[in-house]
């Protein structure tokens, strides 16, 4: 981000892209050219012509059928290609300036479409000489990345700077007293009794340490350590801790946290969801007020971004707390069981629509998410339970499920009639996936009831989408 922020001030920046993972469209790679696209036609005003042409030309051009080589080609290379001239030949600009016009697309590996992911890089090779602008890459080694980049036909198009041996100890070190020194002043009253510099040179050579090359363990680090009243106890606890990588960083934040059902709700909602939710979102979907989801979350807000606004999305500060909570070799006690996890958001997403009051139609985001979204929460959660799960909880959603037919039927199907298609489709995908699982089960008699039920809801669900 500060290498984007960089280029744009030099008004050098054509795009850039952010991927994410586990935040909605940031994490799947079917914005990325458009979301490319529309940055061209800002930056570069005179490729607008180029891009409504090729819009009008072909109208299918951002649907899901067409490749993404030919995508780059029509809505980023061709419409660059149709400015070149101007942009070579104005009088504010040169050649060299124009060859350093840069995208920059960060976290490859955070795209959850792998396959996609490596036939974009191809594409991107394929069509990288001669091109007038660069592409700064970032990612971690994952090997459907790894083997797009090895390919011997790469060295003379790609420049590779492999950070994994490059030693970001001195850069770590600044940055540790910048936020050290920071912390102290802003706790001027818990912190006069104690000397400067804080921390002793000592404790801040461990400190180095335990960090080795990882900012994330030192920004995680430094989240924890401002996050307590009294910094210097906070931050004693962690040296006595013998805390070294991010996994015991993650324990230690936890063990600090209420561990009430509640919290266990929040948080696992807050790892599955695909979508970063606001505070307003999780407590009306969790059934909980806002001010229960903020209270359960202080405790582990050094990993976990809280917003000032209810309203603005809560966010994990890195996603390898994401990775970290679901492998059960990795949290231990803290493990978030995702298929579990899934099947009780079923249940929430069926709950809050029971609830609902009597209308033609559902409305409001939590609403409208329980509405097309609970399918696609028992498919998750049956898709790694095979269906021998708790009959508790297949008892509960045979019975959401009865309810949804009995007394919201009109409001769910007509909710269905005028919503986008995709959501529609998206649906009966995730409901015939689960029927299909269920043809090769041996469940017990409750499960097997419940998939009779859950046929049943997807065929009248059909007839009135295709009706």
């Amino acid at each position: 981000q500060t290498i984007a922020e960089h280029y744009a001030a030099k008004g050098r920046l054509l795009g850039s892209f952010f991927f994410l993972r586990g935040a909605g469209e940031r994490s799947h790679i079917s914005r990325l050219i458009p979301t490319l696209a529309h940055q061209i036609s800002l930056s570069v005003p005179s490729a607008k012509p180029s891009l409504e042409k090729a819009l009008h030309d072909e109208p299918a051009l951002l649907e899901p059928s067409v490749s993404l080589a030919h995508k780059f080609q029509r809505l980023i290379i061709d419409p660059i290609h149709s400015t070149t001239f101007n942009i070579l030949s104005s009088s504010e600009a040169s050649p060299r300036l124009a060859r350093q016009r840069i995208f920059v697309i960060d976290a490859l590996d955070e795209c959850d479409d792998k396959t996609e992911m490596a036939a974009f890089i191809d594409a991107l090779i394929t069509a990288s000489s001669g091109l007038p602008f660069r592409i700064l890459l970032t990612s971690r080694v994952e090997e459907h990345i790894r083997k797009q980049f090895d390919d011997s036909g790469t060295d003379s198009v790609l420049y590779c700077l492999d950070l994994a041996s490059y030693d970001a100890c001195l850069d770590i070190q600044v940055y540790f007293e910048k936020q050290f020194n920071r912390i102290y002043d802003q706790n001027l009253r818990v912190m006069r009794r104690i000397p400067k510099p804080w921390p002793s040179s000592e404790d801040l050579a461990v400190l180095l340490d335990k960090a080795g090359s990882s900012f994330a363990f030192a920004t995680t680090l430094i989240q924890f350590v401002r996050g307590y009243p009294m910094p210097h106890k906070a931050l004693q606890k962690l040296l006595e801790s013998g805390v070294n990588g991010l996994d015991p960083l993650y324990e230690q934040v936890l063990s600090s946290a209420s561990g009430t059902a509640d919290f266990h709700q929040i948080l696992g909602t807050i790892i599955i969801l695909e979508d970063n939710k606001s505070i307003t979102f999780l407590s009306s979907l969790l059934h909980l007020q806002n001010e229960d989801v903020v209270c359960e979350l202080l405790g582990v807000q050094s990993i976990i971004k809280i917003p000032g606004n209810d309203d603005e999305p809560i966010m994990l500060y890195h996603t390898s707390l994401r990775d970290f909570l679901t492998i059960k070799s990795r949290s231990k006690q803290y493990f978030i069981d995702p298929p579990l996890q899934h099947l009780h958001l079923a249940i929430h997403c069926l709950k809050h629509l029971a609830e609902y009051p009597s209308k033609d139609f559902f409305e409001g985001d939590v609403a409208m998410y329980a509405c097309f979204r609970w399918p696609h929460h028992i498919f998750l959660g049956f898709q790694e339970q095979a269906l021998n799960m708790d009959e508790t909880i297949t008892t509960s959603l045979v019975i959401l499920i009865d309810n949804l037919l009995t007394f919201h039927s009109k409001t769910w199907y007509n909710t269905m009639l005028i919503v986008d298609g995709s959501k529609k489709a998206r649906m009966l995908k995730y409901g015939h996936h689960t029927l299909n699982m269920s043809k090769t089960s041996q469940g017990s008699i409750v499960t097997r009831n419940f998939m009779k039920l859950f046929e049943q809801i997807i065929g009248f669900c059909e007839v009135r989408v295709y009706d």
